[in-house]
């Protein structure tokens, strides 16, 4: 497979073997192959030293020589072996741009190092973030990037490092172009922009970009303290290297004065626990007939974990806007790619449209993994099906109630580490309630969520512990 690889991108054959096309094709050709499987690693280990004694034993040894060279320090690479090709690549980068220059290759840029922040300014706020298509959107039309993409393709193309090239660097600190001793070739970035075969890996511009803001932000550290002061004051005064900002879409600059963007909002926030996209505010906008299902699957999340922008308006907004049916299977259709709290939550959204649903709901009752839900929707409107679910489909729907207990006492538990800053409305935590499976949606349950979340009402004592032990109990004889 290996050689395969090296033949067909690198023009490589045994009989004409380079220094450094074993390393090129294991850091730079194999992780994009569709090739990698689990085991794929110790198996190589365990061949390749087979492969060298047949080539021993056939007389070639200057080619075993040079194979077994190159590969004691590749097969005993830590880094080789991981299963995210991007990890991979990324680690092959911080790699050479530490370890000087390689003969046959310019010396790679060494990345500066600088932190982006953890938490915006005081009396900033709570950073938004966009769907993600829409995000996707803004990133596809990054003057910047498409700048780079067609720097990429040159590069490889002509199979020339091109060091003195204004994108050279940016081009190789952000994955775009990964050097190799043999001729370059693309980084995680630009497999994640322009993907060799969108259908099996569909392209993610958003990646490529976040990657990209990352490095613009290191190489000039001192704008992270401008576009702060931007996202706290609305405005800051623009500085030297906004150009380039501007250009990837990160900022406006409009009478000297940088506002951001939400990409760039979005960008500037990526680490402690902002780097989880799912604790981000998210601002649906308007429902919309040709949805993703990665912007149902933001949505459904953010709204069971309270994270929606006027999270009970924005929910309404979509149930005035959306066509009850054609919503309705979107949601149906997004059931076997979400559990626990977020299928509840979509369960739940389907009972408030109520039986205008029904034709959708029904593909559940055909689907061994849903079927169960299906037929406890049907008897939750009052129209219940003919037939019961299959052990199988009780014990999965029972899986998935258990899952949703849980992931509500993780939330409560979260937002007691981490209370809420502005604190949430009342209305925002009775949304919670669509979460929750039916057993424990009582009255008595949303007056302990609302005194335990909602800081204008006065925990009572006992309430957190009553609230706890109903979680429990219900679990408890879910699992009986």
């Amino acid at each position: 497979m290996l050689l395969g690889l090296a033949k067909d991108e690198l023009g490589a054959d045994l009989d004409n073997w380079q220094p450094g096309q074993l390393t090129t094709v294991l850091y730079d050709l194999l992780p994009y192959s569709g090739s990698v499987r689990p085991g794929w690693i110790d198996e190589l280990r365990a061949a390749f030293p087979q492969f060298v004694t047949i080539l021993r034993q056939t007389g070639r040894l200057q080619l075993a020589d040079l194979l077994e060279g190159e590969a004691e320090a590749a097969l005993n690479d830590p880094g080789l072996g991981r299963t995210d090709p991007v990890d991979w690549c990324r680690y092959r980068r911080r790699q050479n741009a530490s370890g000087g220059p390689v003969e046959g290759r310019a010396e790679l840029p060494v990345e500066r190092r600088a932190e982006l922040p953890v938490e915006p300014l005081p009396g900033s706020p709570t950073p938004v973030a966009l769907m993600p298509s829409r995000l996707a959107a803004a990133a596809a039309g990054s003057e910047l990037l498409g700048d780079l993409h067609e720097f990429a393709l040159e590069v490889y193309r002509t199979k020339k490092e091109q060091p003195e090239h204004r994108l050279w660097r940016i081009a190789v600190l952000a994955g775009w172009i990964c050097p190799s001793p043999v001729s370059p070739q693309y980084g995680p970035s630009m497999h994640a922009w322009s993907p060799d075969d969108p259908e099996l890996t569909p392209a993610r511009p958003l990646v490529a970009w976040l990657e990209t803001y990352r490095v613009v932000l290191t190489e000039s550290p001192s704008l992270i303290d401008v576009l702060l002061t931007a996202f706290r004051d609305g405005t800051a005064a623009a500085a030297e290297g906004t150009e380039q900002l501007e250009r990837l879409g990160a900022v406006t600059v409009v009478e000297g004065r940088l506002g951001l963007t939400a990409i760039g909002v979005r960008g500037l926030f990526t680490r402690g626990r902002w780097a989880d996209p799912e604790y981000w505010l998210l601002d649906p906008g308007q429902w919309w007939a040709n949805l993703r299902s990665e912007d149902l699957i933001a949505f459904m999340t953010a709204a069971s974990k309270l994270c929606l922008v006027e999270q009970a308006w924005s929910v309404q907004r979509w149930f005035e806007q959306a066509d009850p049916l054609e919503f309705a299977y979107q949601l149906v259709r997004l059931g076997s790619q979400v559990h626990g709290a977020v299928l509840n939550t979509v369960f739940g959204y389907l009972l408030r449209i109520g039986l205008e649903a029904a034709p959708a709901v029904e593909e559940w009752l055909v689907t061994e993994e849903l079927s169960g839900l299906g037929w406890v929707w049907f008897d939750a409107i009052g129209a219940p099906m003919a037939g019961i679910p299959t052990e199988h489909a009780q014990y999965l729907a029972t899986t998935e109630m258990v899952r949703s207990l849980d992931d509500l006492r993780a939330l409560l538990d979260w937002y007691a580490e981490y209370p809420p800053e502005p604190p949430l409305p009342g209305t925002t935590i009775d949304e919670l309630m669509f979460a929750v499976p039916l057993r424990i949606g009582t009255a008595r349950v949303n007056t302990l969520v609302q005194r335990v979340l909602n800081a204008e009402l006065a925990e009572e004592p006992g309430d957190r512990d009553e609230l706890f032990g109903i979680i429990a109990a219900a679990r408890e004889q879910l699992l009986e």
